[in-house]
Order: C-alpha cells, then sequence, then structure tokens
C-alpha cells in the first residue's frame, strides 16, 4: 500500500474516532454485549510472507503483544465460558466484555501466542479441528495459497482461469479460494487434484498443536472447543456427515476434559438453518460465525457474530480503534 494511501485510512480512522458515532459505540459494550474477537495465526512478517499466508489469516508477535495491552487498559478480557454464559443470561457480563478466540489450532498458537497471553494472565480460546490435532501438513486453502504464490501473477491467472473455466481472472488466490468453497468436497477434490499435478508441492511438517501442547496450554488458562472433526464446510456436505463432524468433535473434546463451553466456531464461518438445528441437537450451546458484530444478549446463540482480526487492518492502535468498538 502507498504512503499516501496508508496515511488517509489512518486519517479516516482518526476521524471515526473522533466522531459521535464512535462514542457512542465505545458504551455499546454496556453488559449486555461481547466483543468476540477472532484470530487464526500469530508469525512474523517474514514467515508468513515465505509460506504465503493469507493476509487475513495472521498478525506479527509485536502487534498481537499490541492488541492484549491494549485490551488490558480498555476492556473486561474474560474466558469464552464466560461469555456464553452471560449471553444466555445465567451470569451477569462485566462492562466492556471481550474474548479472545483463535480457528484452526496452528502450532504458532502454542508457540507465539501462547506465551505473550500467559505474560499477561489473560484466557483465550482455540477451537480445534479434532480430527487434525499434531498431523502434518496444512488446510487446504493453506496448501492453495502455497501451491499459487510461487507462480508469476501471469502464470496463475492462467492456471486458475482454466481450473474453474473463467476467461479472466484479477484475484487468482481469492478466486480459487472463494470457488471451491461452494463445491462439495468431491467437487473440490477434483479441483485440487488438477491443481496439484501443475504445480510444485510444498514442504510438508506438523503445522498444528499436538494433544500434548493442548494440555499444557488448557493448564494455563486457554481453553478449547470445537471446529469441526474435518474442518468440513458443513453447509456443503450432507447433513448426516455434518451431524458426524459436530458430534465426533465434541465427543473428542470431552473425552479430555476440554470443551466445556459447548461452543462451536463454524468452519469457514459458513452455516445455515439446518447447519444450526445440527449444532443444538448435537449438544452444543452457542455457535460463532465469522460475521462482524458484537454478540448481544437478545441475539441468536447459534449466530453470535465475531470482530476478525488481522495484520492487514489492526496493526495500529487507531485501526484496533476503529475495528473494535467498546473501548472505555
Amino acid at each position: 500500500m502507498s504512503a499516501w494511501r496508508s496515511r488517509a485510512r489512518h486519517l479516516v480512522a482518526r476521524w471515526g474516532e473522533l466522531s459521535g458515532r464512535h462514542r457512542r459505540e465505545r458504551k455499546r459494550l454496556d453488559g449486555t454485549r461481547v466483543a468476540v474477537l477472532n484470530y487464526h495465526r500469530v508469525l512474523p512478517r517474514a514467515e508468513a510472507d515465505r509460506r504465503f499466508v493469507e493476509p487475513a489469516m495472521f498478525v506479527t508477535p509485536e502487534v498481537f503483544a499490541g492488541h492484549l495491552d491494549w485490551l488490558l487498559a480498555s476492556f473486561s478480557v474474560i474466558s469464552l465460558e464466560a461469555a456464553v454464559a452471560g449471553l444466555l443470561e445465567e451470569t451477569p457480563l462485566p462492562k466492556g466484555a471481550c474474548t479472545i478466540t483463535f480457528d484452526d489450532g496452528w502450532l504458532d498458537n502454542y508457540e507465539l501466542a501462547f506465551p505473550l497471553l500467559r505474560e499477561r494472565e489473560l484466557p483465550a480460546t482455540i477451537f480445534l479441528v479434532s480430527d487434525r490435532v499434531g498431523s502434518e501438513g496444512s488446510f487446504w486453502p493453506d496448501e492453495v495459497c502455497m501451491r499459487l504464490g510461487p507462480l508469476e501473477a501471469r502464470d496463475a491467472c492462467r492456471l486458475v482461469g482454466s481450473l474453474l473455466e473463467r476467461e479472466r481472472v484479477a484475484d487468482p488466490t481469492a478466486e480459487l479460494l472463494d470457488a471451491l468453497k461452494e463445491l462439495t468436497p468431491k467437487q473440490r477434490e477434483a479441483i485440487l487434484a488438477r491443481l496439484a499435478a501443475c504445480t510444485s508441492t510444498p514442504p510438508r511438517r506438523r503445522e498444528l498443536v499436538d494433544w500434548a501442547e493442548v494440555d499444557e496450554m488448557s493448564r494455563g488458562g486457554i481453553s478449547f472447543e470445537s471446529h469441526s472433526a474435518s474442518h468440513a464446510i458443513l453447509p456443503r456436505v450432507s447433513l448426516e456427515d455434518a451431524r458426524a463432524e459436530l458430534l465426533e468433535a465434541r465427543r473428542a473434546l470431552e473425552a479430555r476434559g476440554l470443551g466445556r463451553a459447548r461452543t462451536l466456531a463454524y468452519p469457514s464461518g459458513a452455516h445455515s438453518a439446518q447447519i444450526r438445528e445440527l449444532a443444538k441437537s448435537a449438544g452444543y450451546r452457542a455457535g460463532l460465525t465469522m460475521e462482524y458484530g458484537v454478540a448481544e444478549v437478545s441475539g441468536d446463540p447459534f449466530r453470535l457474530p465475531r470482530i476478525p482480526l488481522h495484520q492487514e487492518i489492526s496493526s495500529t492502535r487507531v485501526d484496533f480503534h476503529r475495528f473494535v468498538p467498546g473501548f472505555r
């Protein structure tokens, strides 16, 4: 981003911070609402660039540490279990209530995020993909990024155009990811196989936490909840398979004394009325989406919004203020 565009963004954010609208937003966390922050990865910039990690998937350790310090100064950071209990009106919520969540269970959550949280004695929740705990490799969206990332832009556009049968492609990685998320698993696997045949295989290593690391973090104030069994995009699989995804993940966590909040984060944020009803019947008490907003006592507990944060939109305090309402 050019210097003037970056400066313009900061000026807009500063104007919003000083405006009446923003002052009203500051009052929103009034004891009936919770800001549920959502992260995925905490990685040094050089590592994220080397592995072609999507910009919306990470914050650097320095930025994450800044977030935590700003939260300590301006919010009441509570556990997800307390947040869900408050939203279900079982216990009171404090003013300025905020809770920290991570999706997927990346190894860097243990290596880099956990020490920063522990140092500040802050709770957080990691949503685990139960079948993938401790496994090698990453998820298919990350493999797409690693396969397309090294290609020249023209070659990537041509390849994705061929895979999707499109004449024009402007943003090959984003367009391929968006298209694949709309397909059934069988359709998606067919396109991924064609992509693999045309690109270099990324190196495989363990990128997700294992159960020993989960146990250590659990003793250190981190809780763990369900992100399904295999990270299936639930509305794109059969209802029978979706039910199995939800039940198997919950049982795997409960067998280890985890999942006490009985809360689900829908993989890729994808849900539907049927999926929400399945989650309820599978024994969950709440479901978290990727829809932007503050969770309210009066809202649907199986359609709770979150505030997704990543490096590109929250690297400064001004930007953080802009995206996270409720500062005191």
